[in-house]
């Protein structure tokens, strides 16, 4: 009996530790879980992501083809829709020039004829052209120059007649409208009658436009064949060119 007391009392020690230990673990496990609960927990906040906007990359439009494009509205200048007569004033003046070669004189001339007798009408429509009927008349019987026999031979022997006729057929150069200011190089082109033969001729022209007035000098060269036309024998006369250079210098009126 007395051994077995003492085994009980070497067991109470060993339950007091053990009690003790187990108490002392609740504690610990107890003051752990409050200190995780009273721990202020900081939340950390991210920036919401954002999409940066795309802007419109510029283009360059592109004219589509296919696409029915806008018909440009055609807008008329009625400036150009009127009609004009160039009326020859008389103060005009047509001459021909010949080179000469006389016996009095060391060089060679140029025999120059002319006459004041010049009238005529151009008409140029609306849209440039020269209307038929155009025309310019001179009257040769009046052909004077430095000469008489010169004169008289023209006049009587020549085969020149009485009327040369410009039939003007078109004007080459001319700007349409019809400027009333500048200078202008124009081409009269034309049938130019002398004695019944016809040819067709091209008048190189220097215009002068100033106001309803326009001023100018016209030229071409023929040949003594050309119209048939017989030169001249005289004992002072040595030799005639066989080119003749005609002029119309002339003043007109546009209305």
């Amino acid at each position: 009996m007395k051994i077995k007391n003492i085994g009980n009392l070497f067991l109470v020690p060993f339950l007091l530790i053990s009690v003790f230990i187990s108490c002392s673990d609740t504690n610990t496990a107890t003051e752990v879980v409050s200190s995780i609960e009273n721990t202020t927990v900081q939340k950390t906040v991210l920036p919401t992501p954002t999409v940066g906007k795309l802007l419109p990359t510029p283009t360059i439009q592109n004219l589509d083809q296919n696409q029915p494009q806008s018909t440009p509205q055609i807008i008329i200048d009625d400036s150009k829709q009127q009609s004009i007569q160039i009326v020859v004033n008389p103060l005009s003046k047509a001459r021909y020039k010949i080179g000469e070669e006389l016996v009095r004189l060391p060089l060679p001339i140029v025999a120059t004829g002319e006459t004041g007798l010049v009238s005529g009408t151009i008409s140029i429509d609306e849209m440039g052209n020269v209307v038929d009927d155009s025309k310019i008349l001179v009257d040769v019987t009046a052909l004077k120059s430095d000469e008489d026999r010169r004169d008289r031979w023209v006049l009587r022997n020549s085969g020149i007649g009485k009327e040369v006729l410009l039939e003007v057929q078109d004007i080459v150069g001319l700007p349409n409208p019809v400027p009333n200011q500048g200078n202008y190089n124009i081409g009269i082109i034309g049938d130019l009658i002398i004695s019944g033969v016809s040819k067709n001729t091209k008048w190189t022209t220097d215009l002068n436009f100033d106001g309803s007035e326009v001023s100018g000098l016209a030229s071409t060269v023929i040949t003594w064949d050309d119209f048939n036309l017989t030169k001249p024998t005289f004992p002072f006369i040595l030799s005639l060119e066989d080119e003749i250079t005609l002029e119309i210098e002339f003043i007109a009126s546009l209305n």
